[in-house]
């Protein structure tokens, strides 16, 4: 039925050609117009889903303590002109930023190093422990903070453009560096990271893979052919997501540079299988091209599909959208190859260009890469089914190093990790974190119908007493704290509750006194281990009925990060390999031919993690989905390989001829695609976020692997398959026989 539909859609394509690009045309304008709207999400929130541990409490500081946003500004010295950051020309300096800070809209307040003293020899008399959060120990940096009102800042891009305008006005001193960082600067730097890295990771995704489709094919207007439908896809996508509400963030973002590598690779084998039609003198080359590649294009999208919509179930929100956008971006690629590519190589036809081809074999002599694919693939033919047993033994070999690699992977889930390589706001954060920064914070929140009576105070005592009983915590700071008693009349505990200035008042609690914060204070970073001691030692207190206790931070959260991650690995490549498993059985109607298409996979799977432990690529959100892609995309590239040698063996080829037909067809489409997937995925090398740039590595090593375990293994398999196979029917033979 498929293959019916497919060949009378190819008969249309021929007849309406130009209506069906006209409409292609049509709906890439429009969703262009769609997608310019989505939005840029970098809100760490964004990473959960509103029921994840820790959420709504976080929720709920957010809206009743809204507090006091902080910006810093970084002060550098240049260790070439021996000076530090208290000579009188830069102490000048540092009072001209705080005078010129202090009048931009939101800030509360300013303070600096000049708290200290105007000179260097006063500020050095200072206590150590009062010149730290201004200074460093070698005097080469100095950090002014700057408190806004949470409530009345302006917009963060136009406050941090604000501020960066305001400090350079101020006349810089010879030597010396001054940058605005912080935690609004570091929102803004990421606004920016994704924004231009969505836009470069695709323009130079499409750039690296067209010029290597001009490369591959040698033709002026193939490349057009197979990016235009690829172009619609994609524009389709990032347009539907405007309508669905998913923003563009650390994952989304990157999705545009993939389903280029992932849509291209459909057309690839289309268009490969249309001009060997051709070559074989096929008048109805197209119609031919669409039923053999057709069919099987569905299912192979069918199993990325699923592969790819198994991380929508992941418990971590931006692996859940990320997984549903490639859904639809994979199956948007898919349809829009079947629907317009037959119509543009109608026209390619038409209009006489074909059949034409650029001729710089010159070049490629030169570089020795003339017919390199074709060779390659030859050669791994000729090598997986004449030297066997040498394949088996590189293979095995190759493992033990491999294995060793898997056993190297660490994995990282700091926020430090998504900071923009490079941006100099990102510089001066790390600097002022190594320098300033010794501890980390966590919080404890405290609900009650009112926190004002004696009860709930003791009770913050005793909290206090147990959180400091573990290893780690240095300090724990609450509302009874700031009272030198706690009475025991009431209404004497709100006068002093009362007397508590304001500013410091609304550090603590809520203006109607139904919430009240524990501020904890560790010298260890925040992670879940701590986390959880933290959260035993306040169940182990004992707490009046109608009060709760819950530990709610940003800490706490992404302490979670690395279970999040292992049950998302576990739970998503599980859920892959059933539905991937469900698809191929419908498909093949074969065990064996579903542990032939998986096999490859699963060595290209091994021998990924094996190189990310290798070269220490940790896993992130990002690089645990690796296994996940590897399935959808490997078992594409099986299922190819696998219909090939069917096809091939139903001619009447022996089984080594049909395998060395199919690599050398089927191979050479193969590695042609996952070129250009490869260059898909690596264009997000381009991004300036780490991780995405780990991901984009990993992923292309791993289609490489894929690409060359597909013909090695599936031929060793369907050896030994007919080996067995003899060697069983001989068996029988003879046990027939005696009898």
């Amino acid at each position: 039925m498929i293959q019916r539909i497919l060949n009378r859609w190819a008969e249309i394509s021929k007849r309406y050609y130009l209506l069906i690009i006209v409409i292609a045309l049509v709906i890439a304008s429009m969703s262009f117009i769609s997608a310019k709207e989505t939005e840029i999400d970098t809100n760490y929130l964004g990473f959960f889903y509103p029921d994840t541990n820790y959420m709504e409490e976080i929720r709920f500081l957010q809206s009743e303590f809204p507090g006091t946003e902080t910006a810093q500004i970084l002060i550098m010295v240049d260790r070439i002109t021996a000076k530090t950051v208290l000579e009188d020309d830069i102490l000048l300096m540092t009072e001209e930023l705080v005078d010129a800070v202090s009048d931009v809209a939101g800030v509360k307040s300013v303070t600096s190093v000049l708290d200290l003293g105007s000179t260097k020899e006063g500020i050095l008399l200072r206590p150590l422990e009062d010149r730290n959060p201004h200074i460093n120990d070698e005097l080469r940096y100095s950090l002014i903070t700057v408190k806004l009102d949470a409530t009345e800042v302006p917009e963060r891009t136009e406050l941090v453009e604000t501020f960066q305008k305001t400090i350079a006005k101020v006349n810089r001193v010879g030597g010396s560096t001054v940058t605005l960082t912080g935690g609004i600067a570091w929102g803004y730097a990421w606004d920016n990271a994704i924004r231009i890295g969505f836009r470069s990771s695709i323009i130079v995704g499409f750039i690296a893979i067209f010029i290597l489709l001009f490369l591959l094919f040698k033709s002026p207007t193939t490349p057009f052919v197979i990016m235009i439908p690829v172009l619609v896809a994609v524009l389709a996508s990032f347009g539907l997501m405007h309508f669905i509400n998913i923003p563009l963030n650390f994952l989304t973002a990157m999705f545009g540079a993939v389903t280029l590598g992932l849509g291209v690779d459909y057309s690839i084998h289309l268009v490969h299988r249309y001009h060997e039609e051709l070559a074989h003198g096929n008048e109805n080359a197209l119609n031919k091209a669409c039923m053999t590649i057709g069919r099987e294009t569905f299912f192979t999208s069918l199993t990325t599909m699923a592969a790819f919509s198994a991380m929508a179930l992941s418990p971590i929100r931006m692996l859940g959208e990320y997984g549903l956008m490639s859904f639809i971006a994979i199956s948007f690629s898919a349809l829009s190859v079947f629907l317009f590519i037959p119509s543009l190589l109608t026209l390619e036809e038409r209009v006489g260009w074909g059949a034409r081809t650029l001729d710089y074999s010159w070049f490629s002599r030169t570089l020795g890469t003339e017919r390199l694919i074709q060779r390659l693939m030859a050669r791994v033919s000729n090598y997986s089914l004449k030297r066997s047993l040498g394949a088996v033994i590189i293979i095995a070999i190759t493992l033990i190093p491999i294995v060793a690699g898997v056993g190297m992977i660490k994995s990282e889930s700091e926020q430090e990790m998504w900071m923009p390589e490079g941006d100099p706001l990102m510089v001066a954060w790390k600097v002022v974190d190594d320098e300033f920064c010794d501890y980390d914070y966590s919080t404890i929140l405290v609900q009650s119908d009112d926190i004002r009576t004696s009860e709930m105070m003791e009770a913050l005592e005793r909290i206090e007493e147990s959180v400091m009983t573990v290893p780690g915590v240095v300090k724990v700071t609450g509302i009874n704290n700031l009272l030198k008693e706690i009475p025991a009349d009431k209404n004497t505990l709100e006068e002093l509750i009362a007397a508590i200035p304001k500013d410091r008042r609304d550090n603590f609690v809520t203006d109607d006194y139904t919430a009240t914060l524990v501020i904890i204070k560790a010298d260890t970073g925040i992670e879940e281990t701590l986390v959880q001691e933290i959260d035993d030692a306040i169940l182990f207190v004992e707490t009046p009925d109608d009060a709760t206790f819950k530990h709610a931070s940003i800490s706490a959260l992404f302490s979670q990060m690395d279970r999040l991650m292992g049950e998302s690995r576990a739970e998503t490549t599980a859920i892959s390999l059933i539905l991937v498993f469900t698809i191929l059985y419908i498909f093949f109607r074969s065990f064996v031919r579903i542990l032939l298409a998986f096999a490859p996979v699963l060595f290209a799977i091994i021998y990924a993690l094996g190189t990310m432990g290798l070269i220490g690529i940790p896993f992130t959100p990002l690089t645990v989905m690796i296994g996940t892609i590897l399935i959808g995309i490997g078992t594409d590239y099986s299922v190819h390989f696998i219909s090939r040698y069917r096809e091939e063996k139903g001619k009447g080829y022996d089984t080594r001829d049909a395998l060395h037909t199919t690599t050398l067809t089927v191979g050479v489409a193969i590695m042609t695609s996952t070129l250009t997937t490869m260059f898909g995925f690596l264009a997000l090398t381009s991004m300036s976020l780490v991780p995405v740039q780990d991901f984009g590595i990993i992923a292309a090593i791993g289609l490489v692997y894929a690409a060359f375990f597909t013909p090695i293994i599936v031929s060793l398999g369907i050896l030994v398959q007919e080996r067995v196979t003899r060697s069983g029917k001989q068996l029988l033979g003879g046990l027939r026989a005696r009898k």
